[in-house]
């Protein structure tokens, strides 16, 4: 008969050919590969003549054999599974992305898993279940929401593999997110955080942020190149990612994300303003100096770091402004436009999201006291009646 064993190879049996391995490149997440019926003795495959079946009839029928938890041997564990997963997701996802997997699965899911020294084909959704209610009080359901989807993801793929004939994560019940509420600044509140700023090394970068709600990756993604100083045009086509290996480029978060924007007079002078400081800095240094395109940048030259910007900017405003993330910047913009009676749709263009809905769905407090505004005008232009 033909199996397939735990290490991915398709044998025969005894009275096959030496028992003989044909190797399966799972790496590639490609079907095993199945020996011709030509390779197997007729003891195993009878002769075509006396069946009456082709040679694609066999092959189809093996591939399509029913898999079950009896049909995969007892082999590696639940924790070392997700061990041999990270390397093979990592090809597939964006190293960020990848960052987000990793952390999630060292820090947390395999050290409670290799406690439980589980078998792959042993596990269930009860498992998966009080993984979740451990970490309830211990991390946010946002969090553990991402571990569900860490673990589903790594479970279809040992499926995929034949490892496991079900995704126990389908019945578990992670707990419930509570409903997202930005924090954001008034105009008022944004030019007084702008003050803290001044002349500060990532001036530029809060600033723009704070004009345009540009993500932390995009406003340090931005190089010359993008920059249209006669047509006074910014242009977000790529970004700065960070990785353990080092930073990155990568391209936008979405495709809506790739947009053209306007430059402010605020924006064109501090631009203008940063390219001179480059210039003169370049004459200064010479060959110490690093001459890269990047807009953003340190005094030598170097790209600001998304981890440097994040941790810099808190250092400087929380003693004004403690609960105030970099992202924030972000919430901010969008709120102050759509309160200043700008579309959802202007916004969500203005923003880079993918749809208006995106927009609405974050920022609904803001439309809503935008229409308290539009009933008062109302009110006190229209005929009133009492």
């Amino acid at each position: 008969m033909i199996s397939l064993n735990i290490r991915g190879n398709v044998q025969t049996n005894s009275k096959g050919q030496n028992g003989r391995s044909v190797p399966c490149n799972y790496g590639s997440r490609s079907r095993p590969t199945i020996p011709r019926c030509s390779s197997v003795k007729r003891t195993v495959c009878p002769t075509h003549r006396e069946t009456g079946k082709s040679r694609k009839a066999d092959v189809v029928t093996v591939r399509r054999s029913p898999v079950t938890a009896k049909s995969v041997p007892a082999s590696i564990t639940v924790a070392e599974w997700f061990t041999q997963w990270l390397p093979i997701i990592e090809k597939q996802v964006r190293p960020n992305t990848f960052r987000g997997y990793k952390g999630n699965m060292t820090n947390h899911i395999i050290p409670y898993f290799e406690e439980l020294n589980i078998p792959i084909e042993q596990v269930t959704y009860r498992h998966i279940q009080a993984y979740y209610d451990s970490k309830i009080g211990v991390l946010s359901a946002t969090s553990i929401r991402h571990h569900a989807e860490n673990m589903s993801k790594a479970f279809e793929d040992a499926i995929f593999r034949e490892l496991l004939a079900f995704n126990p994560t389908k019945r578990a019940k992670p707990p419930k997110m509570k409903k997202f509420k930005a924090e954001f600044l008034n105009l008022k509140e944004v030019e007084q955080l702008l003050s803290l700023f001044k002349g500060n090394i990532i001036e530029l970068p809060v600033t723009l942020c704070s004009i345009y709600g540009f993500r932390r990756s995009e406003v340090l993604g931005l190089k010359w190149e993008n920059i249209d100083f006669v047509g006074r045009t910014i242009y977000i086509v790529e970004t700065l990612q960070q990785h353990t290996g080092g930073d990155y480029t990568d391209d936008t978060k979405t495709e809506s994300s790739t947009r053209t924007m306007p430059m402010t007079d605020t924006a064109y002078y501090l631009l203008m303003h940063k390219k001179r400081e480059q210039e003169q800095m370049k004459k200064l240094m010479k060959k110490r100096y690093m001459d890269t395109d990047y807009v953003c940048t340190q005094r030598n030259g170097k790209p600001i770091s998304p981890n440097y910007l994040s941790k810099h900017f808190h250092a400087v405003a929380k003693d004004v402004f403690k609960k105030v993330r970099l992202h924030d910047l972000r919430h901010s913009a969008a709120t102050n436009l759509l309160e200043m009676g700008f579309s959802v749709a202007q916004v969500a263009e203005w923003l880079g999201h993918s749809s208006p809905e995106i927009t609405l769905r974050f920022y609904a407090h803001a439309t809503k006291e935008s229409k308290v505004k539009i009933a008062n005008a109302l009110d006190t232009n229209l005929v009133q009646y009492s």
